[in-house]
């Protein structure tokens, strides 16, 4: 009898082992050039819980030691291709006449510039959060009162036509706000600093008050901005790559200027925001820009998990988020938030890749080891022990008073909700609240305790009346199954949740000031896409067999030509998948690389897991785990 060569024997057993999943790979089908990755840099402070801009500049990477910075760079940022900056907000300086961006402080932008050189990064991909405040309707960055109406552009805001400098001529003041934001990226070329990307504005849509926004109301305002500054930045510098407009999921403002050519001709690709959404949201988007838009490359410049903190589960829907961006979509990049945040931000878990303590600020002189009536304030002097086994969800004081504020929380699964009001006579905090027995008391007051049950979702204690004292701080929360319940802070809300909080002290017990660590839950997702995946690799076509059971496929190969395949599952049961890799040498070569939440390998390169060889492989993923088998 002919006995079989080993390789051949070895793909004919591979493919007969039964299988969760079946994906064939198709290399002679090239897709888009995957540019790189980008990542945002926190260069100025931001209040906690995204509330307020402080003085103090709690950045990166000035507020870390030397040492560090190098770190940082080496460790993280190598590899990542652009840096997102932020204008008007992480970047906020100003000229004499606030028309102008400039550095906050002289070695602001030094400091920038030898963090990104020495980790290789190309260059800025620059956004506005908020123009500086001269060309906005309310002289400044953001607007506590809330004057909504005004934080626009002079000429979108009421009274335009009062206006005493430009009285309503909307042609001169686009024509001088164009010529300053060409001012301004000149400012980052004079510092050494590549602009490769620009956009007009960071959700357009958004009107806050807490940080830096600049509204459009309309599209036609919108698209009259973009078409009159974009149009100067390619007169200007004609390789800066031009996106518009970071709306929710679907471009929406620039959407009906497409029908003009001239405007259309400045739009080198969409972007969105699909923040913290489902990896198989990406589908759903890429279909909507591709059926009602004119074609252009879209792709999110803006991922994070806005409430709540970093879990295994986010970190493989990251992962799923990046490789359906790539295969399904199309996507040329893709961007993940921040690369650190300060430990002490309420936000630092879903938005960083890792956390930094800072040389700055003094240490935090409370722990929420002990149970406070609100964050940093008076202990309880008397709390029934049945709260004290509970989830606590307390409010910040932004302003070092007694806060007086709304707030609201997500919840994963029904819990029973105990709400610590203060005793105030003739208050009923609402429909679906029952006064319980239970009492607490702290120095300078005492609660009566109510009692609600809802749903998972999210759940929303009112502000007092303007006249009321009936301040509702903290609340208990008692989950329906312990073991699976998760509380997140509700999005941009200065509140805290003590079981997070006390894991980010328990972190910051473990680094020095002006030093950071890894996030890995975050981190491990994006930096392993960072590590395998060069700038300029080219996406190949794929298709299914069997449909895929939370297991995802990307496949791609480096510039040298070499076929790379990653594969996810997102189960926490082990699952088989086999691949057809279209190559058809039975002597072929990969190299495999795994993944877990916990897990990434020396410098973030995966474990070796050994090598497969022939045209067909398969396979075996552990739950919760990704893996990259690269051509040799």
């Amino acid at each position: 009898m002919k006995c079989l060569h080993a390789p051949l024997l070895l793909s004919l057993i591979t493919s007969l082992v039964a299988a969760d999943a079946e994906f064939t790979v198709h290399p002679d089908q090239p897709l888009q050039l995957v540019k790189g990755i980008g990542f945002e840099i926190q260069s100025d402070s931001i209040g906690s819980g995204n509330h307020g801009l402080p003085e103090e500049p709690i950045s990166v990477p000035h507020d870390l030691v030397p040492s560090e910075r190098e770190r940082l760079a080496s460790e993280m940022l190598r590899g990542f291709r652009y840096c997102r900056l932020a204008g008007g907000l992480y970047w906020r300086g100003l000229d004499s006449e606030k028309k102008q961006l400039q550095p906050r402080w002289p070695e602001q932008l030094v400091e920038l510039k030898q963090l990104l050189d020495t980790a290789g990064v190309e260059g800025l991909s620059f956004e506005y959060w908020s123009p500086a405040p001269f060309w906005k309707a309310n002289g400044a960055f953001f607007d506590p009162a809330q004057k909504k109406e005004l934080n626009r552009l002079r000429c979108l805001a009421p009274g335009f036509d009062q206006d005493p400098i430009y009285k309503g001529d909307t042609n001169r003041f686009l024509e001088d706000f164009s010529k300053a934001v060409v001012a301004d990226i000149a400012t980052l070329r004079k510092a050494g600093i590549k602009v490769s990307m620009w956009g007009l504005q960071n959700e357009p849509d958004a009107n806050g008050s807490i940080y830096s926004t600049c509204h459009y109301p309309e599209s036609s305002g919108y698209v009259s901005a973009y078409k009159a500054v974009a149009g100067a930045i390619r007169k200007s510098d004609p390789s800066i790559f031009l996106f518009a407009d970071t709306c929710g999921r679907f471009p929406k403002l620039i959407g009906p200027g497409m029908t003009n050519a001239e405007v259309a001709s400045l739009v080198d690709a969409y972007a969105v925001h699909t923040v913290g959404s489902s990896a198989d949201s990406v589908k759903t988007v890429h279909e909507k820009i591709a059926r009602e838009l004119p074609a252009r490359p879209w792709f999110q410049n803006e991922y994070e998990y806005l409430t709540g903190g970093a879990t295994p589960e986010r970190c493989l829907n990251t992962v799923a988020h990046i490789m359906n961006s790539f295969q399904i979509a199309g996507n040329p990049t893709w961007f993940w938030i921040h690369a650190l945040k300060p430990l002490k931000n309420a936000e630092a878990s879903g938005y960083s890749l890792g956390f930094w303590k800072s040389l700055i600020e003094p240490p935090k002189s409370t722990s929420a080891e002990k149970f406070r009536r609100w964050v940093d304030g008076p202990e309880f002097t008397i709390l029934p022990e049945p709260l004290g086994k509970l989830e606590m969800v307390t409010v910040k004081s932004t302003s070092g008073v007694q806060p007086k504020i709304g707030y609201n929380f997500m919840v994963n699964q029904p819990v029973t909700v105990y709400l610590l009001t203060k005793d105030s006579p003739g208050h009923d905090p609402g429909k679906g609240w029952v006064k319980t027995e239970m009492t607490t008391s702290w120095n300078g007051g005492r609660d009566v305790v109510y009692k609600g049950s809802f749903p998972a979702g999210k759940i929303t204690v009112p502000a007092p009346s303007a006249s009321g004292d009936a301040l509702s701080h903290a609340a208990f929360v008692e989950p329906s199954d312990s073991a699976g319940f998760k509380a997140q802070i509700g999005m941009n809300l200065p509140i805290q949740i003590r079981s997070q909080a006390l894991e980010l002290e328990r972190k910051a017990a473990s680094i020095q000031p002006g030093h950071w660590i890894f996030n890995p839950y975050n981190w491990n997702a994006v930096g392993s896409f960072v590590k395998h995946m060069p700038w300029d690799s080219r996406v190949v076509g794929v298709g299914e067999t069997i449909p895929a059971n939370k297991s995802r496929i990307l496949a791609y190969k480096k510039p040298d030509g070499k076929l790379t395949i990653v594969l996810a599952n997102r189960t926490p049961k082990d699952q088989t998948i086999r691949v057809e890799t279209g190559l058809k040498n039975a002597d072929t070569v990969f190299k495999g690389y795994r993944y877990t939440p916990d897990e990434a390998g020396p410098g973030t390169r995966g474990v070796e897991i050994g090598k497969l060889r022939g045209g067909v492989i398969t396979p075996t993923l552990k739950g919760l785990s990704w893996e990259f088998w690269e051509q040799q």
